[in-house]
């Protein structure tokens, strides 16, 4: 009986094959498995807020169960909630628009611009960053009680603004520093002034780094409960200051917690989708990075 021989070349690329093959699935397998992983608690947050009070605690937990918006419900009757929501989503929305106009153009003059003593102006707008909260907020305090700003939307704006600032400075500055300055040098051949140039050619190039300092600007403001705690009392209240108040000191209300947590984070969810579409949109720009 007649053996077809293999040829030693097809042999190799089978065995190449069949490594890049198992390579990918234990890729694969590994991504998967990481995601589960990641994604769990959110999964275990978010059944806990749809089961009932007696049930989102109880030991062994119950996998299996009716879901029930009860808890929703119940918060949406508080008006306590209802406004510590709003408070939040003005506040930290307008803080992030702000802290953009403020930001970015000065980052664009630090990038652009012979600005004397350049390098310590940077270490000093990153020296906001690098005391931690809680050595701070007692000067806080006792400078928002003199100036009337304790307990007020303004005076948490200003906070939020005061705590994003030097980041939004710092990743722009270092994105402008990788946008060719020839891009503008060709829109004032055309006629552009400098502001033009700005607007129309350097921000569009810009873009990706401008939603990626707003989307970490937003979470930051979005999640602080330290300075929420000390400089409000009643009427500028964010929600995380909410949510800690379902946490006693005899108990816990699990289920309205879960819930409330989830309120939280569905905000951040919306912003990052609705925001990703304008991102991906800037990272196809097509802006040659200058060497």
């Amino acid at each position: 009986m007649a053996t077809q021989d293999v040829e030693p070349g097809s042999a190799q690329r089978l065995d190449k094959d069949t490594r890049e093959t198992l390579v990918t699935v234990v890729r694969h397998a590994f991504l998967l498995s990481w995601s589960f992983v990641v994604l769990f608690p959110l999964y275990w947050l978010a059944s806990m807020s749809l089961k009932p009070p007696g049930q989102a605690n109880s030991l062994p937990p119950d996998w299996l169960f009716l879901p029930t918006v009860y808890n929703y419900i119940q918060l949406a009757q508080q008006s306590d909630f209802v406004g510590a929501f709003v408070n939040s989503l003005v506040m930290v929305g307008a803080s992030v628009v702000l802290v953009l106009l403020i930001g970015v153009p000065a980052a664009y003059v630090l990038s652009r611009y012979d600005i004397p003593m350049e390098r310590d102006v940077l270490v000093w707008i990153l020296s906001s960053r690098m005391l931690p909260p809680i050595a701070v907020v007692l000067p806080f305090f006792i400078i928002f009680r003199e100036l009337n700003l304790f307990d007020t939307r303004i005076g948490m704006v200003l906070m939020y603004i005061s705590i994003n600032l030097s980041l939004v400075v710092w990743v722009m500055k270092a994105f402008f520093d990788g946008i060719p300055e020839t891009l503008e040098e060709a829109a004032r051949v055309d006629g552009a002034t400098q502001f033009q140039g700005f607007r129309k050619v350097i921000l569009p190039a810009a873009k990706p780094g401008i939603f990626s300092v707003a989307i970490i600007s937003f979470i930051f403001a979005w999640i602080e409960l330290l300075f929420g705690l000390v400089l409000t009392s009643f009427e500028a209240v964010p929600v995380t200051l909410f949510v800690y108040s379902f946490i006693g000191s005899r108990s816990i209300e699990w289920s309205m917690l879960a819930a409330a947590s989830m309120s939280m984070i569905i905000p951040v969810a919306i912003f990052l989708i609705a925001v990703n579409k304008y991102l991906a949109a800037g990272l196809s720009f097509g802006v040659v990075i200058k060497e």
